[in-house]
């Protein structure tokens, strides 16, 4: 992510210099048009993949969540009675409305599918 980041950096910086470049007349405007034209089209790659890649972390967030959670649920499985220990490691805090529906409010959260 690093690298990306500095890659768009460098070409942000490049895209100045040619605006420099066109400014001083040191280039034509033909010469300007087609070295952003290139500039845009790898600026916008990099921001493709450093999307992805913050897709790739954010689903691999969602999988650790879910082994913990996993974790937490499987030693648990194993009791005969609900003790209160359990109860409060699973269970924030249980609401009841006036119509005697009950909110409960878990310790986990359930993880984003997108």
């Amino acid at each position: 992510m690093d690298k990306i980041n500095k890659q768009i950096d460098v070409l942000k910086n490049r895209k100045r210099k040619y605006i420099n470049l066109l400014a001083d007349g040191i280039i034509t405007h033909e010469e300007y048009q087609d070295s952003i034209e290139a500039n845009n089209k790898e600026l916008t790659e990099l921001m493709e993949k450093k999307n992805q890649l913050l897709s790739l972390l954010e689903s691999e967030d969602v999988i650790e969540t879910i082994e913990k959670l996993k974790q937490e649920l499987l030693h648990f499985l194993n009791f005969d009675e609900l003790t209160p220990e359990i109860l409060h490691r699973l269970i924030n805090r249980i609401e009841v409305k006036e119509d005697g529906t009950p909110i409960i409010h878990y310790r986990f959260a359930a993880p984003k599918i997108k």
